[in-house]
């Protein structure tokens, strides 16, 4: 029993060397808290899908809305996460 839990220790501690964090944490202080980026750029690109929806309803007939608009939020989301915190 005590092979294995030296073999599982001989495993385990260098993995956790290497697994000790970030430097730098993508948040915004807002009003004293932290709010992560990921939370923004969301929030951002839901605005973005209801400015889009009001202009594509003007002049095209989206045939799948359910698909169309969650995925103008992903494509708006991961965009503003590249362009302002790669």
């Amino acid at each position: 029993m005590s092979a294995i839990c030296r073999s599982i220790g001989v495993v385990l501690v260098p993995a956790l060397l290497v697994m000790t964090g970030c430097e730098w944490s993508p948040t915004f202080d807002i009003l004293g808290s932290f709010f992560p980026a990921w939370l923004f750029c969301v929030v951002v690109a839901i605005l973005l899908t209801a400015a889009s929806r009001l202009l594509l309803s003007r002049h095209v007939d989206i045939v799948w809305p359910v698909v169309v608009y969650p995925s103008l939020t992903a494509l708006f989301s991961f965009a503003l996460w590249i362009t302002l915190f790669r």
